[in-house]
């Protein structure tokens, strides 16, 4: 089971639609549950990984960027990254990609989509795993960023899409 969820926040400031974000994401776990809102408390682990407070079945990820917001859960293990598709940051890619991600991107007829897809791909990731671009983005290397998504990591699975100039992705762990 996994649920996904996008918005376009009100919100002016990162507060706002950090808590419009989470809000959303409250209410579709209560509705999911057939439970009210004010049961889910979402909490955050020594990394500042959000999860819902006294569940262990129920895995959540958010993201949100330039006024969307995405979130999504799950009965497995999830990381969701959305990102505006803006200019390529070369200035980024030494520390985050591969060479061999970095050629993908050379080779890709649209690089700012493609820089924007890898590194939601990839932001996705680390969030499954609970670290976040704290750790080494390079851990997980992309060979495609097409479905079928094919990575260095089998035991996850990877979605893209586009919507409103916005690139997302999701990765989820797939069940054992």
């Amino acid at each position: 089971m996994i649920q996904i969820f996008f918005e376009k926040s009100t919100g002016e400031n990162y507060h706002q639609i950090s808590s419009a974000a989470h809000s959303l994401l409250k209410n579709e776990v209560a509705r999911f549950l057939s439970v009210n809102a004010d049961e889910i408390v979402i909490a955050k682990d020594e990394k500042g990984c959000p999860y819902i407070d006294g569940r262990t079945d129920i895995f959540i990820s958010i993201s949100h960027c330039n006024g969307y917001i995405m979130c999504a859960f799950s009965d497995n293990k999830i990381g969701v990254d959305i990102e505006l598709i803006k200019k390529r940051r070369k200035s980024v890619e030494s520390r985050v990609f591969t060479d061999a991600e970095i050629s993908l991107l050379n080779k890709s007829e649209n690089e700012d989509r493609a820089f924007y897809t890898l590194w939601t791909l990839k932001e996705s990731y680390l969030k499954a795993i609970g670290t976040g671009f704290a750790d080494n983005a390079k851990d997980v290397e992309f060979f495609s960023l097409e479905l079928p998504i094919k990575s260095n990591k089998s035991e996850y699975t990877f979605t893209v899409g586009e919507h409103d100039g916005f690139v997302y992705s999701v990765c989820e762990k797939k069940f054992t």
